[in-house]
């Protein structure tokens, strides 16, 4: 899986050097597959990545694959534990707040700057539009994606480098909240018009309409997020 390198060419007098193309190097794939199965909840919260096992299943070298683990940590999706290794993340209620905090001032920021900027939001009113054709009988997974669409749509818009970058492992550890606690979600019905509410004021430039709702809609998302880990500690404790 190693990007294969580029064959020689020659540059003549007074030509344009070529412009070498970009490939995905075994490290971000080996990435992308550890990133995946965290994200559809295919491990346990805690799990331990031990190196030979998961180098052998990823079919990658065990320095690829500790250089891939490197890239989880930066999002916050595993933790090295001293003489143990590599940890999934188990999230309590102060991570989900402060995650939440994060996640609050760079979504009200980008509603800002979408508003200021008259940004087009293609990407959002797509995802809603998605929402809109869920089905009640929809799964858990399909209003989670149509969600996190919506919200990445915003940031997007705001075409901002920084805050993207910056949100970008973030919303790494927003899904692994949803990954690890599943927390209740109203119909998509229900989820579709809540999302339309909060698209209207950022088309129509209300700025501190869009903001009310949009703090309103991310406090309720994370006390959920947090009723949800109550019931799940309750219920391992009973157990």
């Amino acid at each position: 899986m190693e990007p294969e390198p580029a064959e020689d060419q020659q540059v003549g007098e007074g030509s344009t050097p070529a412009i070498p193309l970009r490939t995905v190097s075994t490290v971000e794939a080996a990435a992308d597959a550890l990133r995946q199965m965290i994200l559809d909840g295919q491990l346990e919260p805690g799990a331990h990545l031990r190196e030979t096992e998961y180098s052998q299943r990823l079919g990658v070298a065990r320095h690829t694959f500790r250089a891939a683990t490197q890239t989880l940590i930066g999002e916050g999706l595993v933790r090295r534990l001293p003489n143990r290794g590599v940890q999934l993340t188990v999230l309590d209620a102060e991570d989900i707040i402060d995650i939440f905090k994060l996640r609050e001032a760079l979504e009200i920021e980008a509603v800002r700057l979408v508003i200021l900027d008259e940004r087009p939001l293609d990407a959002a009113a797509r995802a809603v539009d998605v929402l809109n054709g869920l089905g009640d009988d929809a799964g858990w997974r399909a209003v989670v994606d149509a969600d996190m669409d919506f919200h990445r749509g915003i940031i997007d818009a705001a075409a901002s480098e920084r805050l993207t970058r910056a949100y970008t492992p973030l919303q790494s550890e927003i899904q692994l909240c949803m990954a690890q606690l599943r927390p209740h979600y109203d119909h998509p019905s229900e989820v579709a018009a809540e999302h339309r509410e909060l698209l209207e004021p950022l088309l129509t430039h209300k700025v501190d309409i869009a903001e009310q709702r949009f703090r309103t809609h991310l406090d309720e998302a994370a006390e959920n997020l947090t009723r949800a880990l109550e019931a799940q500690t309750e219920k391992e404790n009973s157990e």
